[in-house]
């Protein structure tokens, strides 16, 4: 040991000694480490660290499994999860909860917070402990609620001050019996969680709409749990065969359902990254390989006095870790910065899930210090051994310094080099494949214009039949003073606008195909929407035939519907579908069979990446149970953002108790393809940097090697070679190296870039294009990294050089 910390006090002398090459090895390297350990934090922190819950690995998400399709889906019906809540054998709690972002008047005021309607189990699944109040218990169905600190304190001034207060959600009023830390969010992003004043319907078995929890009793294994729900499931399928044939159910580990989406993407970017830090460990190699030339003597000299080729090689190692220590320390900074950006990001629309636990902790500084360790025998140990052979008779020779690194050495820095080259082109081409696909991506037709649309969430409150009418009514006057504003062109309402967060989908019957209540087992899908007269103007949806809804389309006339083209084309491909009737499950008024009486163009609804899917859509004002959480688009002739203050005044000035906000089409559009803007953005800043750290490479062993060649090179000039046969002599062995790395490059990038087939749009993993621009970059951009070295070599003065021979 105390050999060992010789060895690290005497690498920092001898590094103090060498502050150029000092300089550049410890940026080098920390770039490389900083890089890898930011991307770690996340990694960390998202896939993982346990969940913050008592027991958490008890912790269980369910989910529908379709058996003849093999796909789950993490909802269920009413019924189902009467049933499998009646399992106290497995399940020692479980609890439904849906909801999502939603207005919420409290304290004389509206706003729109993240919330969420349970069953009373909820809180007790997580085992939680309030800050103040209590959490919910049997009694509390459909009358209390518990809020998150920052909501108590946005709202009430405290905590403390909240308990007892009342809250409006919906069609109902609740009294606040508790108040938990900031960091329960669960799901993320919510504020408020409500007793739920819904009962699942036990004969609703088609409908789902229903995401549950569960906790694992002690000592049940999740294979134990998923055996009984596949049993019961058996037992669901043969009591109920026309809604629960081929379906079953299945329970994940909490943790593992959130971060399953992004679980892939997560992967890939530190697998970037590791290619990334490699990339720095054999540039500093590289250094340290030319740095021995200069010590050959000093090397020799302590072979001759009697030091172990292993004690020379562990002299070096100890100077490479104290550089790695270094690097390590500035690397942290570097990946405290990186992860800060990483996490500004991931808030401003990336679905990155669990960012509160994202944080340089000990795990951290643990990856952090092992990749000290790592990278210093990384870069460190081929050079040590090689300088550790050492030829006593050159070496003490004058001109003996130049002959360390000859031979092997010379294989070995090309070796190096190639590395380089090869693992940046990977890189490379991974972040163009993924960069042209994000461009495919927003370029594609959304069948809509994003333009110049102010998008207002509305929320109003209703408890009756009359109230939910009066909403309809208290929107049409909105719209209607909305559109004597300057710079107006149009104002619409919807209840699933595209890219939105309202909506819905799921299955229809045409008439004299049965009805809804008959529960056939396989219905044709669609989305489905609501909308105002005027929307599809609004929207620039082109009317392909029919009408468009109008004011007489109000609550207790004639239901009507209008399709898609494509819907048009899955249920009425040699037919005008103009006068037909249909159902869907969106309300009980829309199983009220609704005359088709327009086809409009199709749209793509969730995302620039999804289908443009069968589309139906309902007028707003026949649907008002639907009705009180609307989007308001605003067409407009200035900044959208210029009408927020006076139509936010508006809406106050109709009614206070409307929770509003606002943002635009083309930020909505934006968020919808947040995602793969994120690894795109990550793979491009991964590629630049391994890219530049491999023109470094390129460049400072070029400038290595010219240097060794100088005597070379004097002798060719004084023999008549002319200054652009020595330059093209240096750049063929230069172009020589790079085709190589290029050639093995793209081996391995057709062998990797397989892992992004999922993750590309509108192109395949060997995309004959990408991988042409990326060859007409990385080539030259290698060849000019080693043109400066060619042509200092090219001017070399033959005296001057043969006389420091």
């Amino acid at each position: 040991m105390s050999n060992f910390l010789q060895d690290l006090r005497y690498g920092q002398r001898t590094l103090v000694k060498s502050p150029g090459f000092a300089t550049i090895a410890i940026l080098t390297l920390a770039l490389g480490i900083g890089a890898t350990t930011a991307m770690f934090t996340v990694v960390d922190g998202v896939l993982l660290k346990p969940l913050r819950y008592r027991d958490a690995d008890r912790i269980v998400a369910l989910s529908t499994l379709f058996t003849n399709r093999g796909r789950a889906i993490p909802r269920l019906t009413g019924g189902d999860y009467i049933n499998i809540r009646a399992d106290r054998d497995t399940f020692e709690s479980i609890a439904s909860y849906y909801g999502g972002e939603v207005g919420v008047q409290v304290a004389n005021r509206a706003e729109f917070v993240g919330a969420m309607l349970t069953s009373t189990e909820f809180m007790t699944v997580f085992g939680g402990a309030p800050l103040y109040g209590r959490l919910f218990n049997a009694d509390d169905a459909q009358r209390s609620a518990i809020v998150s600190l920052p909501f108590a304190t946005r709202n009430f001034g405290s905590g403390e001050s909240a308990i007892g207060q009342p809250l409006h959600l919906e069609d109902r009023s609740y009294t606040i019996v508790g108040v938990v830390p900031a960091s329960f969010q669960f799901p993320e992003r919510t504020e408020v969680w409500v007793a739920s004043a819904r009962n699942p319907e036990i004969l609703e078995r088609t409908a789902y709409n229903y995401k549950a929890v569960a906790k694992l009793r002690e000592g049940v294994r999740i294979e134990a749990a998923n055996a009984r729900l596949a049993t019961l499931g058996a037992q669901l399928a043969a009591a109920y065969p026309s809604s629960n044939k081929n379906k079953s159910f299945t329970a994940r580990p909490l943790r593992e359902q959130l971060v399953a989406p992004v679980r892939t993407t997560l992967v890939v970017l530190m697998g970037a990254v590791g290619l990334v830090l490699l990339i720095a460990c054999a540039n500093v190699a590289n250094l340290t390989l030319a740095r021995a030339t200069a010590r050959s003597r000093e090397m020799a000299v302590r072979a001759a006095l009697g030091a172990t080729r292993w004690q020379i090689v562990r002299q070096l190692l100890g100077e490479s870790l104290v550089l790695a220590l270094a690097a390590g320390v500035l690397g942290v900074v570097i990946a405290s910065i990186c992860t800060d950006a990483l996490l500004l990001r991931g808030s401003d629309g990336v679905p990155l899930p669990r960012l509160t636990d994202v944080t340089i902790d000990w795990r951290v500084l643990l990856f952090a210090i092992g990749l000290c360790f790592v990278s210093s025998v990384g870069f460190g140990l081929a050079p040590a051994f090689q300088a550790s052979r050492v030829n006593l008779s050159d070496a003490l020779k004058q001109a003996g310094a130049r002959g360390v690194l000859g031979g092997q050495s010379g294989s070995l820095r090309s070796v190096l080099v190639v590395a380089q080259i090869a693992s940046s082109f990977v890189l490379v081409i991974g972040a163009g494949l993924l960069f042209r696909s994000f461009l495919t991506l927003v370029s594609v037709q959304l069948g809509f214009r994003t333009d110049a649309m102010l998008v207002m969430y509305a929320h109003a409150p209703a408890r009756t039949l009359d109230d939910y009418v009066r909403v309809t009514q208290f929107e049409n006057e909105l719209f209607h003073r909305i559109r004597q504003m300057p710079g107006v062109v149009s104002v619409a309402g919807a209840m699933g606008l595209p890219t939105g967060q309202y909506g819905s989908n799921g299955g229809y019957v045409l008439d004299g195909q049965g009805t809804m209540q008959h529960h056939p087992q396989e219905l044709p899908q669609a989305d489905f929407s609501l909308s105002s007269p005027g929307y599809f103007s609004t929207m620039g949806i082109p009317l392909v035939r029919g009408r468009d809804f109008t004011d007489a389309d109000r609550y207790g006339s004639n239901p009507v519907a209008i399709i898609s083209e494509a819907l048009a084309r899955q249920s009425f491909p040699n037919e005008d579908p103009i006068g037909h009737r249909l159902q869907c499950g969106l309300d009980p008024d829309s199983m009220k069979w609704m005359t088709i009486v327009g086809v409009v163009g199709n749209v793509r609804q969730d995302s620039p990446a999804s289908e443009a899917s069968a589309a139906m859509y309902m007028p707003l004002a026949q649907h008002p149970y639907r009705a009180n959480e609307v989007q308001v688009a605003i067409r407009t002739q200035v900044d959208p953002r210029l009408l927020i203050a006076p139509v936010k005044q508006i809406v106050r000035e109709m009614n206070p108790e409307v929770a509003t906000k606002f943002t635009t089409m083309d930020s909505m559009v934006s968020d919808s393809v947040a995602a793969p803007r994120f690894r795109t953005t990550l793979a491009i800043s991964f590629a630049a940097l391994a890219l530049l750290l491999a023109i470094m490479g390129v460049y400072a062993v070029m400038s290595y090697v010219t240097v060794q060649r100088t005597g070379e090179f004097a002798i060719r000039a004084a023999l008549g070679a002319s200054p652009g046969a020595i330059l093209r002599l240096v750049l063929r062995g230069a172009a020589r190296l790079a085709a190589i790395g290029v050639v093995a490059g793209a081996a391995l990038a057709v062998a990797v870039s397989r892992v992004l087939a999922n993750m590309l749009f509108g192109l395949n993993s060997t995309d004959t294009l990408t991988y042409a621009l990326v060859f007409a970059v990385v080539l030259p951009a290698v060849l000019l990294a080693a043109l400066l070295p060619a042509l200092r070599a090219s001017r070399v003065d033959p005296l001057a050089a043969l006389r420091d021979e």
